[in-house]
């Protein structure tokens, strides 16, 4: 068996995508039980051969044969973990068996085939040229590279100079080396401008550019990724524009997944970036007829998602076909577009003011794409930022010092934008085929429906009026998956309808017979019910809902069966049962606490009344009877036992209530309204008693100035109660006597 001695495995996040483990400690490398003599620049065939065998017998081979089937360590935790072992001890294996300088070159890679591989890959001799010939001086690293026996040791003084952007040492070892510039110096087949890019320093990557031919920027790394590739993903813009200068090409260029740079940038969310290779990239490059379109439809994919809506405007007034062709990941715009509702004014939540803002500002669509520059070749020479015209629209607005204006300004434009790119896909769709609509569209629709993405629903069944009835696999309409997910925008919609209409959408059965009443009696989905402070808000909201849908269904469809032979009634007790059970315990751990803070209020409030500041005189009155501060004391003192002593009751009655279901909709919150008010009254008038109290003590002029810090100290916990408690009484008081969230005077709208 193989001996591991001294060495031991630690996690290891160097980043190179391969899991997990590294060698702790090197052990000294000394001919082992596996092969006969440790692997050096002249042995690997006879190395290779033993270290082989060896690992076939130890079941190891497996692991170094394939990098491609790593088992993903969330699905399959179980073999990942032996897959873990197997690749540790055939590292492992390999590292004993090579000499210090092989060591060197292989002690940071962590995954067993990537070794073998590297390993193999070196030993490979390659064609042959004569040094003098190509300018590379004999016995340089660049002629070592050149010839496949290549010492990447060689180069990481260079590799850390780049990294550090020290372009002096960078270009010393250029001098002595001249053959190094375009050549490939690490394990990942990178040049010095890879890792110049990837390190970030646009100072040493304008230098290199220099030195570098326009063919020498198309070099690709083992992942096939340019140095503008690397850019791209990082969102290096200035980085980008010095190679794209030199060499416009590069935007065209493909890396080993068939994706270009403008799409990886995308992807990522550099905006700036994506701009400035949007501009560049050939507009046949993200047609449809290329590559079917994948990269152009990836991109218009990403935009949205990203909400880069202008550069997706652009994009679909070149192509429009693009609309309704899916990505290389298989989605189409259409889906992504419908999971966004934050693209939409619904899904906007914006307060009063702000809603006043947005209805005074107005946007233009159209001039928001002239900020794609198509001349782009004077964009780079005079240095033009993108930014620089968005700040000139906002100042002809006259709100370019107003931040908050700003951003309500670019909310309402991305807005416009969507309606402008879902209008686009709606004429696409027009033009299709009804087969392949009902792949795209329906999936789409009901997505939007399940987010409650009010503006997507409305103009899709507007442009295709058949999805207002169609269903899904369950034969659930739209309206049917609304009230499951809880969405009461698109429920509201109902009342936009006909009588007739409306009827044709209450009516249907799903699959299993379930009525709109089964249905919401339904527990709500989590990510729902988790927006609602409190279980008994909770379960408040869900009898808001049960009851706002059995007051549109037929009577008959109370009394109604399911398959499983139960009411919408017996459905709605069943699934919420252990709701109430936590509304239950909500509402008495409240109860509970805020009693005996109320009772001590009482306690206090009651002894101060019979212990007078100042005292009484002769005759038993007040001293300060005629003192305008005493009578605040005295109101204050009065106003704060009687509502403390309200607030108890109230809670005891909390305590002491039935929990049955219909007592969360009105009975229960109203309790818990009057004691948490009452009980904030109460601390309020405490605070003010206390300050009378003081201020009657404290009348003469040398003690005054004492009063103003005691009084803001006074402030302290009024404000604290009303900064933790007061939302939930607010919340409460609108959920249970507010507008409410159903609206039945909906226009119509179909």
């Amino acid at each position: 068996m193989m001996q591991f001695g001294p060495s031991t495995i630690v996690p290891n996040n160097s980043g190179d995508g391969f899991p997990r483990m590294t060698p702790a400690i090197i052990p000294t490398v000394v001919p082992t039980t596996i092969v006969r003599e440790v692997l050096t620049e002249s042995n690997y065939k006879n190395w290779s051969t033993c270290v082989k065998w060896y690992l076939v017998g130890q079941d190891l081979w497996e692991v170094c044969r394939t990098k491609d089937n790593i088992p993903d360590e969330a699905r399959d935790p179980e073999a990942f973990s032996v897959w873990e072992k197997k690749n540790a001890m055939a590292l492992h294996a390999i590292q004993i068996s090579c000499s210090g300088e092989m060591l060197s070159q292989i002690r940071r890679e962590t995954c067993a085939s990537y070794v073998w591989d590297f390993l193999q890959k070196r030993a490979k001799p390659t064609f042959c040229f004569d040094p003098r010939v190509s300018g590379i001086v004999e016995g340089s690293p660049a002629a070592s590279a050149s010839t496949g026996n290549v010492d990447f040791s060689q180069y990481q003084g260079l590799i850390k100079a780049l990294n550090r952007g020290r372009w002096n040492d960078i270009e010393s070892f250029f001098n002595k080396n001249p053959g190094t510039v375009s050549a490939k110096i690490s394990p990942k087949g990178e040049t010095a401008l890879h890792i110049a890019v990837r390190a970030g320093h646009v100072k040493v990557v304008e230098e290199l550019v220099k030195k570098l031919s326009p063919k020498d920027l198309k070099q690709e790394n083992n992942e096939g990724r340019t140095p503008l590739a690397l850019a791209a993903l990082n969102g290096f813009k200035e980085i980008a524009q010095c190679m794209i200068k030199k060499n416009t090409e590069l935007t065209s260029i493909l890396d080993k997944e068939g994706i270009l740079p403008v799409v990886r940038a995308c992807n990522r969310g550099k905006k700036e970036v994506t701009r400035l290779l949007y501009n560049y990239t050939p507009p046949k490059e993200q047609g449809p007829k290329k590559g079917e379109g994948k990269n152009g439809a990836t991109l218009l994919v990403y935009c949205i998602a990203t909400k880069f809506l202008d550069i997706a405007l652009h994009i679909l007034e070149k192509h429009p076909s693009l609309a309704v062709t899916f990505n290389k990941d298989g989605v189409s715009p259409l889906y992504v577009l419908g999971q966004k509702p934050s693209l939409f004014k619904s899904g906007s939540q914006l307060w009063f003011w702000q809603r006043w803002i947005y209805s005074c500002i107005s946007v233009n669509v159209d001039c928001a794409s002239d900020w794609i520059q198509i001349n782009v070749v004077d964009d780079i020479a005079q240095g033009r930022d993108d930014r620089n015209n968005t700040k000139k629209g906002m100042s002809l607005l006259q709100i370019d010092n107003f931040k908050v204006v700003f951003n309500i300004h670019d909310q309402k434009l991305r807005h416009a934008q969507a309606i402008k790119i879902l209008g686009s896909i709606c004429i696409e769709l027009q033009n299709m085929k009804v087969d392949v609509l009902g792949f795209q569209v329906h999936q789409a629709v009901f997505q939007a429906v399940k987010r409650g993405n009010v503006e997507f629903v409305t103009e899709m069944i507007k442009s295709i009026p058949e999805l207002a009835w169609s269903h899904d696999i369950n034969g659930r309409n739209i309206f049917f998956i609304a009230i499951l997910n809880r969405q009461e925008k698109i429920f509201n919609l109902l009342h936009g309808l006909t009588h007739a209409q409306k009827m044709k959408v209450i009516s249907p059965l799903d699959r299993f017979r379930n009525n709109m009443l089964h249905l919401v009696a339904m527990l709500a989905p989590s990510e729902q019910l988790d927006g609602i402070s409190g279980a008994a808000l909770q379960m408040q909201r869900e009898l808001q809902w049960f009851k706002e849908v059995e007051s549109i269904v037929p009577p008959l469809f109370k009394d109604l069966t399911n398959s499983d032979g139960k009411k919408a009634s017996e459905v709605f007790s069943q699934q919420h049962a252990d709701l109430v059970k936590e509304g239950e315990k909500w509402m008495k751990e409240i109860a509970t606490s805020s009693t005996f803070v109320a009772a001590l209020i009482v306690t206090i409030m009651f002894a101060a009344a019979f212990t007078i500041p100042a005292g009484n005189n002769d005759k038993g009155a007040p001293i300060f009877l005629d003192d305008t501060f005493f009578i605040v004391f005295i109101i204050s003192d009065s106003i704060s036992l009687f509502s403390a002593t309200t607030s108890v009751l109230m809670f005891l009655g909390i305590l002491t209530s039935v929990y049955a279901e219909n007592k969360f909709l009105t009975r229960l919150p109203t309790k818990l309204i009057i004691g948490l008010s009452a009980l904030f009254i109460s601390i309020a008038a405490m605070m003010i008693a206390f300050c009378a109290a003081l201020a009657v003590l404290l009348k003469e002029s040398s003690t005054k100035v004492v009063m103003i810090p005691i009084i803001l100290l006074a402030c302290v916990p009024v404000t604290l109660f009303a900064l933790l408690q007061f939302p939930l009484l607010v919340n409460i008081f609108i959920s249970t006597y507010g507008p409410g969230i159903f609206d039945r005077n909906i226009q119509r709208w179909y």
